[in-house]
């Protein structure tokens, strides 16, 4: 008796082993295809976009200098192409305080057959003026040159990601360091009021100190680019500089660069409307000045490269890519008879990392609705990103700002109240729309 029970328990053992070697290869053969499917590819390239000439400096209204009088450290222009399938984005991050183009989002479309683009300013205050912005028309001839040359900068650059496109994983990391503070603070007539220059570096909030790094590597591990993601105004330098520069964005990717070999850094601002930096360089002594801008963006690189270490592959494959796009009308906070068109895209890869862009600048607290709230391991923010047809929104502020007022919240700000959350709910309900939630019918009770 003992005997057959222990003949049918090695039947019971051989069967549940044919079972799971079965579901391991049909596992496998599964994988296989999603591999074959959504393989993701990723292409990198840059390009230099220094201006030749002196031209009139972005960011502040009363700089004292006038034009540019030279070059302190050159800008560039990014690029990252992604491709899973027929779905391929190209991302450029810009040493530039905005960037705004319908010529060069339609040739990149229909040219390079790439459907998406992601054109991400850091909002340096030392690069050129040339997109008609506020009282700034940007009609100037230099002005209309520079961009058609930063087009074709950018046009060619992308091609060149093209060429040579490598099958590639990702990988995300966080880390957290306050090098910005709330420059929007309350006074005591209960208003807030802006705090341009905080020298003895007071670390006001409410702020966002998170960095979000996302890597890409070849299937070998070699990281080929390291995208850092955080929020401060990029305003070190103040108004007496006349040099081009990256400003403190500029330093973190070029020490990130010499840290790691064979990567290229590109730094992607996120909802800085109101965090100015720590660190502000306002002595009016160049030398000076640029040695705040070094220490700060040497800060920021080390603890970048301490948390590149820690980087974690996103979920396998297939890493398919999904995005949303809408062109937003809303109406003018002052002049009542004009409506301002806001394009934004929202972007899923795979089911783990969802990005929101917003072109414009965007108060910090719509950046921090959209990592709480945004279903999805890794909610990415992209501030001063255009991504469609539509204008340079400016600053938008959240409600409760746009209510206590100050810079970009009740001053220099034109958008509609409420638009900022508008923005942020449309972002979510797409999020849930490209991960196939919504029905076309009623649910079950």
């Amino acid at each position: 008796m003992n005997a057959a029970r222990g003949c049918k328990d090695m039947e019971v053992i051989i069967v549940s082993d044919t079972i799971a070697v079965m579901k391991w290869l049909l596992t496998l053969a599964i994988a296989a295809t999603a591999h074959a499917d959504g393989q993701l590819k990723a292409g990198v390239s840059r390009v230099e976009i220094t201006p030749s000439m002196n031209m009139e400096m972005s960011g502040y209204a009363k700089r004292k200098c006038g034009p540019a009088n030279g070059t302190h450290d050159p800008l560039f222009a990014k690029v990252l192409l992604l491709e899973s399938g027929d779905a391929r984005v190209a991302l450029v991050t810009l040493d530039l305080s905005s960037m705004v183009s319908d010529t060069l989002r339609r040739d990149v479309g229909s040219k390079l057959n790439i459907p998406l683009l992601l054109l991400s300013a850091s909002h340096t205050h030392s690069a050129p003026s040339f997109l008609p912005y506020g009282s700034n028309p940007s009609a100037s001839e230099a002005a209309s040159a520079y961009l058609a040359e930063l087009e074709r900068k950018i046009f060619n650059a992308i091609q060149e990601a093209s060429k040579s496109m490598f099958p590639a994983k990702l990988g995300v990391a966080r880390g957290s360091i306050q090098l910005g503070y709330n420059r929007l603070l309350l006074r005591e007539d209960g208003r807030a009021r802006a705090l341009f220059d905080n020298l003895e570096r007071v670390p006001y909030g409410p702020v966002d100190p998170e960095f979000i790094l996302l890597g890409v590597d070849d299937m070998e591990g070699n990281r080929k680019a390291l995208l850092i993601h955080y929020a401060a105004h990029a305003v070190v330098l103040g108004p007496t500089n006349c040099k081009y520069s990256a400003d403190y964005p500029g330093v973190l990717q070029a020490k990130v660069e010499e840290a790691i070999p064979g990567t290229q850094a590109m730094f992607v601002q996120g909802g800085a409307g109101d965090i100015n930096p720590l660190f502000m360089a306002r002595s009016g002594k160049e030398e000076d000045d640029f040695r705040v801008v070094q220490k700060m963006g040497e800060i920021l690189a080390a603890e970048v490269i301490r948390t590149n270490g820690s980087v974690k592959p996103v979920s396998p494959l297939p890493q398919t890519i999904r995005w949303r796009t809408d062109n937003l009308a809303f109406a003018h906070r002052w002049q009542k008879d004009r409506t301002l068109d806001v394009g934004i895209t929202t972007v899923l890869i795979g089911m783990d990392i969802a990005i929101a862009t917003v072109p414009g600048e965007p108060l910090h607290r719509l950046q921090t609705m959209w990592k709480q709230q945004a279903d999805a391991p890794h909610a990415l923010f992209y501030g001063y990103t255009a991504t469609s047809s539509g204008g340079w929104a400016g600053y938008i502020p959240d409600i409760r700002s746009a209510a206590y007022g100050g810079y970009g919240a009740d001053a220099s700000t034109f958008i509609e109240i409420g638009a900022g959350e508008k923005i942020m709910l449309r972002h979510l309900t797409n999020l849930y729309e490209l991960k196939g939630m919504w029905s076309d019918k009623p649910g079950r009770p």
